[in-house]
């Protein structure tokens, strides 16, 4: 193990002990747990970071052979052992449940234990494997099920249950079960250069990382039985470093999945170093936490000094990902500002909102960035008395036991349809077949951390006002374009407004305002554009700038199909200066 290594393991290990109480081989933590039947309790067990806690301690020397053991038999404890129960193999997140309701948490909890194995097998004593081996028997018929009929659009949890299976069937030589890995990773490899990666977690700092550590253990058990396989998957996992490239540490515009409530433009990840963004010497005044320390040891190889990382990469520059079928990601970086936006979100049908689960509360898919400043995204915000949801969601907890947008679990179909050309981006947001119960429902920009004036500007010819929000060496400018609110009989442009609250400002388009009642409306709509100025802080250079701004906007009958005034098409086109123009058509009836 590389010194620089140790000496990060280490140091994340003793912040974690000093705050963790073990009771009964179990961390306990002094809060809820985040699944329902957990959420509530003043207290929880969790085996994942209590897995961690065990397999790091025993790999630096900080738990001794009975401590270890009985860590490792209360996590044997949380898993369902009985052949004939329907989740055989499968594990309990947490010592109070009764019911597994996080699907993941038999690879989470399994992982520290197989990255540790993988990279240092002769650290655990034989009683440790005796116990290690008979859970890794168990988990087999789990894993195994789980890559027979994988959710391909969910790759972070498939392709960690089939590492796991590999790693299983590695350390059981069980041939079958690299078989049953094998022809998952096969599957998923075709479905990826296919179609994409599934719902978009390539956009997604978060997940990326749980992609990593798994393509990282299928590539070490691959390579010994299957090159060619292995081979491919380095090709997906060069794409995601590719992204980590071209973002250079800062947060990802757009994002999905990213739980970036907070709107913070870097966020700490050994990602930036196994990717080259940074070197392995920038690591060493972080903490870390024990979830994270797995791709410490898998991707130790790649942990560079500085010197080696590749050079400043150019701005102004541009990059198109493909996420989904035909979705996908645009971002514009600059000097001080980074744009970027997503062409359709939900990138794929049935994904947006659940009465259980959704990517809308978790995911950014229209959002700009200042350096050392902030992201500001746009997000929905309903209100219906009882109750307020917004997408993406205030703060992770709430959101993940309340995840739609509605109380009703007859949602409406919200979408996001966008396009960008630089620094230049236009995007019209609906809600369609509402019939849900609301007070007030709005579309905004959520700005964190915005301590100066929203200063309104008009543009030279007098047809179009910008808010414009000033930073030092540039400046952000929004405007409002056509929409439907749920009194309007034709498009229109909604007034914009500006909310100040502590910490952050709100720029609002609001749909519906009233009292609480069941609404049922044919259609919502609002209507953005957004340009980076981003090397314009004075306010001549940023008139003159905006005055080269022109956009039309507007609604037409095919007269091909019937259609109602809130089904016309809209055509928008954007013109900045001699960038090429951009252009998004949105038709309610297409696919």
């Amino acid at each position: 193990m590389k010194h620089e290594v140790r000496q990060i393991l280490e140091k994340s290990y003793a912040a974690a002990s000093a705050d963790s109480v073990i009771e009964a081989g179990l961390v306990r933590y002094d809060r809820p747990g985040h699944t329902r039947q957990v959420a509530q309790l003043p207290y929880c067990h969790e085996a994942r970071f209590s897995a961690g806690f065990y397999a790091y301690g025993t790999l630096l020397g900080e738990l001794d052979e009975a401590a270890g053991l009985e860590m490792l038999e209360a996590i044997a404890a949380l898993q369902f052992t009985d052949p004939e129960h329907p989740d055989y193999g499968g594990f309990l997140w947490y010592r109070e449940e009764g019911v597994i309701q996080d699907s993941n948490a038999a690879f989470f909890i399994l992982m520290p234990l197989v990255a540790v194995r993988l990279c240092k097998p002769d650290v655990f004593p034989a009683s440790h494997l005796e116990v290690m081996q008979r859970m890794f028997r168990h988990a087999a018929a789990w894993f195994s099920r789980e890559c027979r009929t994988p959710e391909l659009f969910y790759p972070n949890k498939t392709m960690s249950d089939g590492a796991m299976l590999l790693a299983v069937a590695h350390f059981l030589g069980e041939p079958e079960y690299l078989q049953t890995a094998t022809a998952y990773f096969k599957r998923w490899e075709e479905y990826t250069v296919r179609r994409g990666w599934g719902w978009g977690e390539n956009i997604s700092l978060v997940y990326q990382g749980v992609m990593m550590n798994a393509l990282s253990i299928a590539g070490s058990v691959l390579r010994e039985h299957d090159r060619e396989l292995a081979g491919r998957l380095s090709v997906q996992m060069d794409a995601l470093k590719g992204l980590l490239l071209f973002h250079d540490g800062e947060e990802f515009v757009p994002s999905i999945r990213s739980y970036n409530f907070r709107g913070e433009t870097w966020r700490q990840s050994l990602l930036w170093t196994i990717a080259g963004v940074t070197g392995v010497s920038a690591l060493a005044e972080q903490t870390f936490s024990l979830n994270d320390m797995a791709g410490f040891l898998l991707f130790a190889a790649d942990l560079q000094p500085r010197e080696n990382a590749p050079a400043a990469l150019p701005v102004p520059r541009i990059r198109e990902e493909r996420i989904f079928d035909a979705s996908r990601s645009y971002t514009w970086i600059g000097q001080h500002t980074r744009l970027g936006s997503i062409n359709r979100f939900p990138v794929m049908p049935g994904s947006y909102q659940h009465p259980s689960w959704g990517l809308g509360w978790q995911s950014f898919p229209v959002s700009f960035s200042v350096r050392d400043q902030q992201v500001s995204y746009l997000r929905w915000y309903v209100d219906d008395s009882t109750a307020v949801r917004t997408h993406p969601a205030e703060e992770y907890r709430s959101a993940y036991l309340m995840p739609a947008l509605f109380a009703e679990p007859l949602y409406p179909e919200v979408e996001t349809r966008s396009a960008q050309q630089g620094n230049a981006l236009v995007v019209v947001r609906s809600m369609t077949r509402v019939h849900n119960r609301a007070a007030e429902i709005a579309d905004e920009w959520l700005i964190h951390r915005y301590d100066g004036e929203v200063e309104a500007v008009v543009n030279t010819a007098g047809d179009r006002e910008w808010l414009v929000m000033r930073y030092p060496g540039c400046a952000v400018a929004v405007t409002a374009l056509s929409g439907l609110d749920s009194k309007a009989e034709a498009h229109a442009v909604l007034p914009v407004t500006v909310v100040r609250e502590e910490g952050r400002i709100r720029l609002r388009q609001i749909l519906y305002s009233g009292s609480s009642t069941m609404l049922a409306l044919p259609r919502l709509e609002a209507g953005w554009a957004v340009v980076c100025l981003d090397e314009a802080a004075e306010s001549a250079d940023i008139q003159r700038l905006l005055d080269t701004v022109t956009i039309e906007d507007t609604v037409r009958d095919d007269r091909e199909v019937p259609r109602e005034p809130w089904a016309s098409i809209r055509s928008i086109v954007l013109t900045a200066g001699d960038q090429p123009p951009v252009q998004l058509t949105v038709d309610p009836y297409a696919p």
